[in-house]
């Protein structure tokens, strides 16, 4: 892919818990426009870490240069913040609201207009609409990993980042998830990481492997991954 085509370019991203124990020592990380990349590695590998990286959660980092659209820019400014989305794996902020009111604020510091037949869709989608206005500290594990991930998908940022997105979800929400990521591909990129690499192989474009702080990338194509580039795969965690 040519350069225009990037949305996100790191160079040497460092981060740690101790600062002469990096847990990240990434020398480049790209993620290109309209594509779907997975994130994996052992647990403990450091892909929460990551995360929070780029998400802005912890300050417990150096990095070299930042592009955002091929323009320099740091994890810190607005204008970042604004174009990604992240969901985490566990998100205990906002517990005293419904979802919508959590959704209709997401709307107002995104500007994005709120859409109640998009918004429809994705909670019926994900057997959530029954509990729209049930306070989220109530809602079971996987209902409120719901909440996130449909706002996730209703703002439609230029990049979604997915810590574990699959933890926790009844089989038919896994597979509206995996239909609606392989949709978002036209309005932006998505990061997703997981533990469990033969989740991810049907919607990833690109695989990172995270080892020992490092990454080493797979390309993919879709509904061609062979058993030997799985193996490959698999012998790098």
């Amino acid at each position: 892919m040519s350069e225009n085509e990037q949305l996100l370019f790191i160079s040497n991203l460092k981060s740690w818990y101790e600062k002469e124990k990096f847990i990240i020592d990434i020398e480049e990380l790209t993620i290109f426009k309209h594509s779907i990349v997975g994130l994996v590695g052992r647990n403990g590998a450091g892909k929460t870490t990551l995360i929070n990286t780029l998400s802005s959660v912890t300050d417990q980092y150096s990095v070299t240069k930042i592009k955002w659209l091929n323009k320099p820019i740091s994890f810190e400014k607005l204008e970042f913040k604004k174009n990604r989305f992240t969901v985490f794996t566990e998100n205990n902020g906002f517990m005293n609201w419904n979802f919508d009111q959590y959704i209709r604020l997401l709307c107002k510091l995104y500007n994005v207009v709120f859409d109640n037949e998009k918004l429809l869709y994705l909670t019926e989608g994900f057997h959530f609409t029954s509990y729209r206005n049930v306070l989220i500290k109530d809602l079971s594990t996987g209902n409120k990993k719901k909440v996130f991930l449909i706002s996730g998908l209703f703002l439609r940022r230029p990049l979604l980042i997915l810590d574990e997105p699959l933890d926790g979800l009844d089989f038919d929400s896994t597979e509206f998830l995996y239909k609606e990521l392989m949709e978002y591909k036209k309005y932006g990129s998505i990061f997703m990481s997981s533990h469990i690499i033969e989740s991810i192989t049907r919607v990833c474009n690109e695989i990172m492997v995270l080892k020992n702080g490092k990454i080493n990338s797979f390309k993919l194509q879709q509904d061609l991954v062979s058993d030997q580039l799985l193996k490959k795969i698999m012998g790098e965690l």
